[in-house]
């Protein structure tokens, strides 16, 4: 009897959790959302335009390797944020933004398209089916998440 609950239960259990995570991203606003599911590798959204380098924004790590900064007798690993600032992107012609290394299918097959809400959309839902072999591999397949993480940004591209 035992292993059958264990069987039965535990998909059970994986359904509420995914079900409550999937709510908590239906009740976030877009600000929660582009700060949960963007920032990470996109930064916040004070850079609005300009080259990424040298005030290029990074995140930082503490570590004990040799090869890091020093700064005030702490070890930092600094890593640049890994795609481009996404503030003012509904507007901008894709693969434009100054001192951002663009992969080449990406500047191939996104030639001359500017960011708009539909184009936006088809990206975040999967990156990889509209540019195979782009550098991100996030996706969204909720439209309500997606719809609010555009809406911020068209805020930000004001």
């Amino acid at each position: 009897m035992g292993s059958k609950t264990f069987g039965f239960g535990l998909p059970l259990v994986l359904f509420a959790v995914t079900s409550a995570q999937a709510a908590d991203l239906d009740q976030m606003n877009g600000l929660q959302l582009y700060n949960k599911e963007c920032s990470v590798c996109h930064g916040n959204m004070a850079q609005k335009t300009g080259n990424l380098a040298p005030g290029r924004p990074v995140q930082v790590a503490m570590s004990d390797s040799d090869s890091l900064h020093d700064l005030a007798g702490e070890r930092l690993a600094v890593v640049p944020i890994y795609g481009p600032p996404l503030s003012g992107i509904v507007g901008r012609t894709a693969g434009t933004f100054s001192g951002y290394t663009y992969s080449k299918s990406f500047l191939q097959k996104m030639d001359g398209v500017v960011w708009d809400e539909a184009k936006l959309d088809t990206w975040i839902k999967s990156s990889q089916t509209m540019v195979p072999g782009s550098y991100m591999f996030y996706s969204q397949k909720k439209p309500e998440p997606r719809s609010k993480i555009i809406e911020y940004l068209k805020e930000q591209s004001q």
